[in-house]
């Protein structure tokens, strides 16, 4: 049986753990690794195909999204400019009880948008997209969350807080080197589930 935990160990046997960071990696800005970041639509959902699929914090449930159930919005082609999803692109919840849960596209519908409760961040050159979702899952980042959504009476980051968060930023190739583990790792846990 293949486990999500499988992926954090080997995260830190490469990278070693990031609260402290006995490699001595640098440490960067996420504004500094990102093309953009950005919130979403603001629409209602709708089982009618009346514009782009709309996808939604509650659509991303056990790290999954099924495209096949998600709702469509009307956007208007700004809105639809602004907040297409693509290939590499992470979604954040930015509200509620998932604030900070993230969720890297990996594949989507041609045209799809997100909604407003969540942050898109474009990663750029500098950092390995497979590499940052994972790192969303350490406890150096949860740690990073806790501290900037409390004292809000509502647990919530934005994007200017997002921006702020330090990301361990090892050598690209190293990055790249776990991305390779991690998808050969997703396919073998594909391969699982259509066996079972």
């Amino acid at each position: 049986e293949l486990s999500a935990g499988y992926l954090q160990a080997v995260f830190l046997q490469m990278f070693g753990d990031p609260v402290e960071n006995p490699m001595g990696w640098d440490f960067q800005k996420l504004h500094h690794l990102a093309s953009s970041v950005d919130y979403g639509v603001t629409a209602s959902a709708s089982s009618d195909p009346i514009g782009p699929k709309f996808l939604r914090i509650t659509d991303i449930q056990d790290g999954i999204v099924h495209w096949d159930s998600v709702p469509y919005c009307s956007a208007s082609e700004k809105e639809k400019r602004g907040s297409m999803l693509q290939k590499g692109d992470i979604v954040f919840a930015r509200t509620g009880a998932t604030t900070g849960k993230s969720y890297l596209i990996q594949d989507c519908p041609q045209g799809a948008v997100f909604a407003s409760y969540l942050i898109r961040v474009r990663p750029n050159q500098k950092i390995d997209p497979v590499y940052l979702s994972n790192y969303f899952q350490t406890d150096a980042y949860w740690g990073q969350i806790q501290e900037s959504s409390t004292g809000t009476a509502q647990a919530g980051v934005n994007a200017t807080k997002l921006k702020q968060l330090r990301i361990l930023t090892p050598p690209l190739p190293l990055q790249q080197r776990f991305a390779g583990v991690v998808r050969r790792f997703e396919r073998l846990r594909a391969q699982q589930v259509e066996a079972e």
